[in-house]
């Protein structure tokens, strides 16, 4: 996941409100069967009357109520951005008020008033969202630019205009090999700036996951101006030129990223079910990862689509379990019971800057349960004759295990 997201996401899952009033919007843009987007625009104002009704039945209206309304007003205004889905986070308690605008895959367009924000839709359209730079270079021209879900826009060019050749090369051929060379360092000084701009992007976290379009022969001499943080971001080469159409550039790049999610999932899958064969950073099973994210050993979180389970949660500290017991096991307060365990877990893991990714279509992953995380360290296994050898090194706070290693807290 981005960055940006990361952030965006951990904030949102943060807030609470002890009111009921965190409202989460969510507009899921249809084909109108007429200009006049009617449809949509009622099916938002029922949705915020219908949100209405049932606060005022809990009491809790006053607080959300201009929330709503606020909402409400911007149904004339959302068929504007018929390309794209919309959410809006809103807790009048916190003075709060977020829009997003979001891939059309947030599912339907929907209302809910809680504690918390509902953030499934958001995750899941994040999770799939393709956010790409672009780098389209020759030895004279380069063209940056950003692909975001499927718009594809210009960020900027640069233009070096190499110097051209006469119709001589001078006594002995000198003066054309010099004019090579010549040619050959103003190539160079081109390919440096466009690397150093790269550069720049990465240091303002502007720099998305990287494909540099090129020929196959060019490649050599543009890669040892990347800077190490740069070429880490790269994950493609596309065999194009600064001469490309929008068209033709946008559909290789979905391709190439498209191509490197799956690798990237079914990677993390076989390490993660690895893992759990050997005893090892591996946790999978809802009961097990549930544990495993309240100790705080989850580096990654693995989620099926289609997994489906209940838990209880604890109304005082936020204990989650898989038994539907009416006392916590921890503070032995109320707990209540949450149809959609996925929208508890997500909650958790985003809380505790835990990655989340999102598996289908994966028989190996099914068959252990739909659910598994990834671990930064096992608990279980720390003990101090086990730290006194080293053979599971401490690790600082946030900082993450190289593969196979685990860690002591």
């Amino acid at each position: 996941m981005i960055q940006y997201w990361r952030d965006e996401l951990r904030q949102l899952a943060e807030i609470e409100s002890s009111d009921g009033c965190a409202i989460s919007f969510y507009f899921q843009p249809v084909t109108p069967q007429d200009k006049s987007h009617r449809r949509e625009t009622i099916l938002v104002k029922e949705l915020v009357r219908d949100a209405l009704k049932n606060l005022d039945r809990t009491g809790n209206h006053a607080k959300a109520r201009a929330d709503l309304e606020r909402i409400a007003q911007m149904a004339d205004q959302l068929h504007n951005n018929h390309s794209r889905a919309k959410a809006v986070f809103a807790c009048a308690e916190h003075g709060f008020w977020r829009e997003f605008d979001l891939p059309p895959a947030v599912g339907r367009t929907e209302i809910h008033v809680n504690n918390r924000f509902h953030l499934t839709p958001i995750a899941n359209a994040v999770n799939d969202s393709r956010r790409a730079t672009i780098v389209l270079i020759d030895r004279e021209n380069a063209r940056i630019l950003d692909l975001d879900a499927n718009d594809l826009t210009e960020r900027e060019a640069i233009h070096n205009e190499l110097p051209r050749r006469g119709r001589g090369d001078g006594f002995r051929g000198y003066e054309g090999g010099h004019l090579e060379r010549h040619v050959d360092n103003e190539a160079m000084k081109h390919f440096k700036e466009a690397a150093d701009r790269l550069k720049t992007l990465q240091a303002t976290g502007e720099l998305n996951p990287l494909l540099i379009g090129c020929r196959a022969e060019l490649f050599a001499e543009i890669e040892p101006h990347l800077h190490t943080y740069v070429r880490d971001a790269m994950i493609a080469r596309l065999d194009l030129d600064p001469t490309a159409t929008l068209d033709r550039v946008r559909d290789e790049a979905v391709r190439h990223l498209d191509e490197h999610r799956r690798n990237e999932i079914e990677g993390g899958v076989r390490e993660v079910l690895g893992e759990a064969q050997r005893n090892g950073r591996g946790s999978v099973g809802l009961h097990h990862v549930l544990a495993s994210l309240e100790r705080g050993e989850v580096q990654t979180l693995f989620i099926g689509r289609n997994f489906n389970a209940a838990v209880v949660e604890c109304s005082h500290c936020g204990h989650l379990d898989t038994r539907r017991v009416p006392k916590c096991a921890v503070c032995a307060q109320e707990t209540r019971e949450i149809s959609d365990a996925v929208r508890a877990l997500l909650g958790h893991a985003l809380r505790r800057s835990v990655d989340v990714t999102y598996v289908e279509d994966n028989e190996d992953f099914e068959r252990a349960g739909n659910i598994a995380a990834l671990l930064r360290f096992r608990a279980d296994q720390n003990t101090p004759a086990k730290v006194a050898t080293g053979e599971t090194p401490k690790v600082p706070s946030g900082e993450k295990l190289p593969p196979g290693r685990r860690a002591a807290g």
